[in-house]
């Protein structure tokens, strides 16, 4: 296609329609969700995760019903309007005796059809499209998620620092870093947070800041802030496309979902269930310690999971655990207190700057102490 396509959601959608998509929102639904709208690729130009000969890289597989790694090649493509031409091709005209998706009778039969004829190993991939065509339905144009229009992205939340710490360029210790990969920042100093990453296994995150302030990695127990203000809703009331909504008195939606729309759970996804139970698990920790807790991790479905690093397998990928880290207090003093009131699974982070809790065997908080958790290990 010598077309040259923006790498936004309309020009996806462009794309998409020129190569012959009869759901073309589709395709777009599937950039956004493949390609962490349009800013990660995993062949050269290849944002959908098309496999073939080409790049080779690990990646994440649902197999059984187990996540696991495996190292698989995918395509190169000469620019987008290539891939997508590729895409449509292959899964929504006929192509080779196989019906392709442009034949179901809506875009949501669509997506569902995509999984059927194995595009997809995730069995909630369906429904992540299906949620993320509904966001952006209505909205008139998707050019709120596009590079060139950053500046404009609504803030998300507040960082205040707790005490004197550093912007970096890289998730590391300061120390090793030279003078033009780091800014210092007085403790007092309040940012707006327009995007947010968090990094697995570890206490940094990723967060572009408002006002074209630039993308930096902060360490957060350095940092409060990520609250929402919204009222506590029952729990078949939770609006998931709420961030500020609270799931519990001291736990929001965005902190559940890191800020993050692809994570949001489909209307009939059980981690909707997952996450509620957890929740109430974390907020039992919360009140008993009596003060805030900040959220380095919690829910991370595939292939979100793979794509930022986290462990296959992880219990976050099903809503079933949380990273944190204490608000204003020291880390040892948390794990001191948490580890001998948690039978769960426990990570000990603290080099890391978090602990990790899970709900494994059914386990959670128990007042008092006098208990241990399940499983204990390490990062």
């Amino acid at each position: 296609m010598s077309t040259s396509y923006s790498n936004t959601w309309e020009g996806v959608i462009k794309a998409a329609s020129d190569a012959g998509a009869k759901y073309p929102e589709l395709v777009a639904a599937q950039w956004a969700l493949e390609s962490a709208w349009g800013e990660s690729t995993s062949g050269k130009n290849n944002f959908f995760g098309i496999k073939g000969k080409g790049t080779e890289r690990k990646t994440h597989e649902v197999v059984d019903g187990k996540t696991v790694t495996i190292t698989a090649g995918f395509i190169d493509f000469e620019d987008l309007g290539d891939c997508i031409n590729y895409l449509v091709t292959r899964w929504y005209k006929d192509f080779k005796g196989y019906k392709g998706v442009n034949n179901a009778p809506s875009g949501d039969e669509a997506a569902r059809q995509l999984v059927a004829q194995g595009y997809a190993t995730d069995p909630e991939y369906a429904e992540k499209l299906i949620s993320l065509m509904r966001d952006q339905k209505g909205k008139g144009t998707g050019s709120k998620r596009v590079k060139a229009a950053k500046a404009a992205t609504p803030v998300l939340f507040q960082l205040e620092a707790l005490e004197d710490t550093w912007l970096k360029k890289e998730p590391v210790q300061a120390s090793e870093l030279g003078e033009d990969q780091k800014v210092a920042v007085a403790k007092g100093k309040a940012y707006g947070v327009c995007a947010y990453e968090e990094v697995p296994r570890d206490a940094h995150a990723r967060v572009e800041l408002a006002g074209g302030a630039g993308t930096w990695f902060v360490f957060e127990p350095h940092w409060k802030g990520g609250q929402g203000t919204g009222a506590t809703k029952e729990p078949g009331s939770v609006d998931w496309d709420d961030f500020n909504c609270l799931l519990t008195p001291h736990l929001t939606v965005g902190e559940v979902l890191q800020w993050d729309r692809r994570r949001t759970p489909g209307p009939n996804s059980a981690a909707r269930s997952w996450l509620l139970k957890t929740a109430a698990e974390y907020e039992k920790v919360r009140v008993a310690w009596g003060s805030a807790l900040g959220v380095t991790s919690f829910y991370r479905p595939e292939p979100i999971n793979g794509q930022v690093g986290g462990a296959p397998g992880s219990k976050h990928t099903t809503g079933e655990a949380f990273d944190v880290y204490p608000v204003g207090r020291t880390l040892e003093s948390f794990y001191q207190w948490i580890r001998v009131r948690w039978t769960g699974g426990l990570g000990d982070g603290r080099l890391k700057g978090f602990i990790h809790l899970d709900t494994r065997g059914g386990g959670g908080f128990v007042p008092g102490a006098g208990v241990r958790p399940s499983a204990e290990w390490l990062y």
